[in-house]
């Protein structure tokens, strides 16, 4: 089983609970729900099958809920010669005017009455992610006059990119509001933010779920060049980062994205906080059944840079080939990883991550007792999931379990980098924590009797902030509780090395 995660976009080449569990088994471990296409009542159809799906396949299923933002897109326009839509030449001009129109002969409308008072003649405007491309000659108080330099069609609904306007547009629009209580309701595990500009985008979200009592992650969707230079304070208060490169290459330099990509991640590795690699990872799939070998390079660069996730979009929601894009993607994930696992043999530092973190010392040790007596997985008793996305970020070569009777904690862990998350009630004492981890680790064919694992955990793993311990546990082996005298009271001890271990809880 690979470690990086896998997000796949909901739409209609998924939309059968039977589409879904076949995602499920061949990888996907995040769903997403992007609210700039459909309604509510499809978002809430698809969300009983994603969650009936999940039950099927008994696995903790994330769902993402991305919200649109303050894309501004093209009006309607009137298809002329069967093209879809309306053609238009390098030299042409492009007038927008503000009022609504079926747009034709030159002239369209656009969803944004504002675009006319923010664009300033010089500025450049982009349609469907670049490839049409035009600069604002003239304006007046209802219209913008652009003369194309890069021609084609323009269709209904396309994306508009202001690469050099400031626009006045607030980052969470109204339609964002009805999905953000929407998601609360339905208890969804996180939402994106799109077209995030600066921290107080966020800080306003996080403000109303605190307010609504909702534990929604938030995903800052780095698309904005002035999100890029804000990016240290948006990193501090979101959940996680979304390196979004469609909008991104459109709206800055495209050569300086994968630049942007390597910062962010390791950005995100030093704070603690999982990041998503996304937009045309394998974009050819859509209409065919291979990928092109660049986006294979693609995803593994990804993978190699140290991403927690890599994300499909129309690959999966309306591509031809949705299973077989996951299954690539599981693949070309395999294949990396191993290839870092070998690389692992033969450096033997530990990760640094998340320094800040009290948990991440005792990673980095737990890492490298993982190397040195070559432990088959690390399984955490992790409450609330905080401790695992700490050891999440050191990428240990083996699977990290995680243990949980918080439901939504363990949905949540589904995004963390290397995470196994199963629902578990928590031992009242040490003996049923390690007996519990033994079984569940042969249950789930992670390792056989005689080989060892690695335990982080306590005498009470419902009790969060109190020490944490480190134990070594060969499978199929006994313990039993030492008596107080000369050893500490209540330490325990295995029955064939009879030496006691300490006990700690993570949360």
């Amino acid at each position: 089983m690979i470690r990086t995660k896998i997000l796949a976009t909901m739409g209609p080449a998924c939309s059968t609970a039977d589409g879904i569990v076949a995602l499920f088994e061949a990888g996907v471990d995040v769903c997403r729900l992007n609210f700039s296409h459909g309604n509510v009542q499809q978002h809430t159809a698809m969300l009983g099958q994603i969650r009936e799906a999940a039950g099927r396949v008994g696995r903790q299923i994330a769902v993402l809920g991305d919200l649109g933002g303050p894309k501004i897109r093209v009006g309607q326009v009137t298809d002329q010669n069967g093209t879809g839509g309306m053609q238009i030449s390098p030299g042409d001009d492009l007038v927008i005017q503000r009022k609504p129109i079926v747009g034709a002969n030159g002239r369209i409308s656009s969803t944004y009455e504002g675009l006319v008072d923010d664009v300033q003649v010089g500025d450049r405007l982009m349609i469907e992610d670049g490839l049409l491309r035009f600069v604002c000659t003239e304006k007046s108080g209802d219209e913008l006059r652009c003369r194309t330099t890069v021609g084609g069609v323009i269709k209904t609904g396309k994306g508009v990119n202001l690469p050099n306007t400031v626009v006045a547009v607030p980052s969470v629009t109204d339609r964002d509001w009805e999905y953000v209580e929407w998601a609360i309701d339905n208890e969804l595990d996180y939402l994106a933010l799109s077209f995030v500009r600066k921290a107080d985008d966020l800080k306003m979200v996080r403000f109303h779920l605190q307010r609504r009592h909702s534990p929604i992650g938030l995903i800052a969707k780095i698309e904005k060049p002035e999100a890029v230079r804000e990016i240290d304070p948006i990193l501090e208060v979101s959940d996680g980062l979304m390196v979004a490169r469609g909008d991104l290459g459109v709206e800055m330099d495209v050569a300086q994205v994968p630049i942007i990509q390597k910062d962010l991640i390791t950005r995100c590795r030093d704070a603690g906080k999982p990041v998503i690699v996304a937009t045309q990872m394998l974009q050819s799939m859509v209409e065919n059944a291979s990928p092109t070998r660049a986006e294979v390079s693609d995803v593994a660069n990804a993978i190699f840079d140290g991403t927690d996730a890599v994300m499909l979009s129309a690959e999966t929601s309306v591509g031809k080939y949705p299973l077989g894009a996951v299954h690539t993607m599981n693949h070309v994930a395999d294949v990396a990883e191993n290839y870092l696992r070998g690389r692992q043999k033969n450096d033997m530092r530990a990760p640094r991550a998340a320094d800040s973190a009290p948990a991440a010392a005792l990673a980095r040790g737990a890492w490298r007792i993982t190397q040195d007596i070559g432990a088959r997985a690390v399984v955490i008793w992790s409450q609330t999931g905080a401790t695992a996305l700490v050891f999440s970020k050191h990428h240990f070569p083996v699977p990290i379990v995680a243990l949980s009777n918080n439901r939504r904690a363990l949905r949540k862990m589904a995004m963390y980098y290397g995470v196994q998350p199963f629902e578990k009630a928590a031992p009242d004492d040490m003996i049923s924590i390690i007996a519990a981890s033994d079984a569940l680790v042969q249950e789930k064919r992670l390792a056989v009797a005689g080989e060892r694992i690695i335990i982080v955990a306590g005498w009470s793993p419902a009790m969060p902030n109190t020490m944490n311990g480190i134990i070594v546990h060969t499978l199929g082996e006994k313990w039993a509780i030492v008596h107080p005298g000369t050893h500490h009271p209540g330490a325990v001890q295995s029955a064939s090395q009879g030496a006691p271990q300490p006990a700690g809880v993570a949360r």
